[in-house]
């Protein structure tokens, strides 16, 4: 069937296609004005038509592209799709559309989705992957002199953008509701600290707050070879966290691991939360499935989401971003459920 065209909707409203390109596309002069009444007839026969704008044509002839690069992580997907499905919704409210793309940071990878955007005349660029070791090198050999580019965590040259996640705040609430509980001796798992900049982050944080409450902490890093854990990953960590460090309570890397630890300790006759309280990290559907039920971090993915679209918007504009406003940052929330 033929795409339906402005001046078909406008034929079809009884207007002028310049009243139909103003109430619909918001171009047309500001000598074009329609009434209320006149808009809603040109948006019921562009409904009735099933018409919708050529982006493509629009942006030949100088109009905004409406339309945002994703950078998602080829890594903890879970997290990825919950980040994008959110920023698809927010988008989606602001008129905007999403061109998607996945990568861990490749240079390459990198190079070839910003000449990919910028061809595309996106707004600007989200990159939803987590701070990992040599990020910035790559990134700016990969983005080159493109710098309509919102990083996750911080950003990768100086005076950049970026949306985060207060991790820091996570692992502090995390630490003071066990220290509420009566708990004592926690240990922090990291899955490894040598791949993932931000665990470094939960590290610092943790050390730090446990020292406030003079509790006896202990860390261990798993050093593992992807996030998502083995049996024997598992069990080398309850041996040195519960059996050496006599740690009562586990503050997991994500959920997948803090399941799979009440899993095991379960099997080795510890009550949870009792003997041993566990806490995950993302808030994943099996925060819920698991028993009992898994305290964890929720990364709030919808203001995440509204927070980096507002610096989407503003970097569209074209206006100046002051310093201070261009580091947007996300409260995360303790979900307290029946694990802690």
């Amino acid at each position: 069937m033929k795409r339906p065209t402005l001046t078909d909707v406008a034929l079809a409203a009884g207007v002028s296609r310049s009243a139909a390109a103003r109430a619909l596309l918001g171009t047309g002069g500001e000598h074009v004005r329609i009434s209320a009444a006149t808009r809603q007839r040109i948006e019921r026969a562009a409904r009735r038509l099933r018409y919708s704008p050529n982006r493509l044509a629009q942006q030949l002839r100088g109009v905004s592209s409406k339309t945002i690069g994703i950078i998602l992580d080829s890594v903890n997907l879970p997290v990825m799709t919950q980040r994008l499905w959110a920023l698809e919704a927010a988008a989606h409210r602001h008129g905007y559309r999403l061109l998607v793309g996945q990568t861990h940071g490749q240079e390459e990878a990198l190079r070839e989705y910003a000449g990919d955007f910028s061809g595309r005349a996106v707004e600007a660029v989200l990159c939803l992957f987590d701070l990992a070791p040599g990020r910035d090198e790559r990134a700016r050999a990969g983005f080159g002199k493109y710098r309509k580019v919102i990083f996750h965590g911080r950003a990768a040259w100086p005076g950049g953008y970026c949306a985060r996640v207060d991790t820091e705040a996570a692992i502090r609430a995390s630490v003071d509701h066990l220290a509420a509980r009566g708990k004592t001796a926690p240990a922090l798992c990291l899955w490894n600290c040598a791949r993932d900049e931000i665990l470094s982050l939960r590290k610092r944080a943790f050390a730090a707050q446990t020292a406030r409450h003079r509790m006896k902490a202990a860390i261990w890093d798993a050093a593992a070879e992807s996030e998502t854990p083995t049996p024997e990953g598992l069990d080398r960590g309850i041996d040195f966290m519960i059996h050496r460090r006599r740690a009562d309570s586990i503050l997991a890397t994500n959920d997948v691991w803090a399941a799979q630890f009440i899993l095991r300790l379960q099997k080795r006759g510890l009550r949870i939360p009792e003997d041993v309280a566990v806490i995950g990290y993302d808030n994943l559907d099996i925060a819920q499935v698991v028993s009992p039920a898994l305290t964890t971090i929720d990364q709030c993915h919808e203001e995440y989401a509204r927070s980096a679209l507002d610096l989407v918007l503003a970097l569209a504009s074209g206006r100046r971003i002051p310093a201070p406003q261009r580091v947007r940052t996300t409260a995360p929330r303790l979900i307290i459920r029946a694990s802690a």
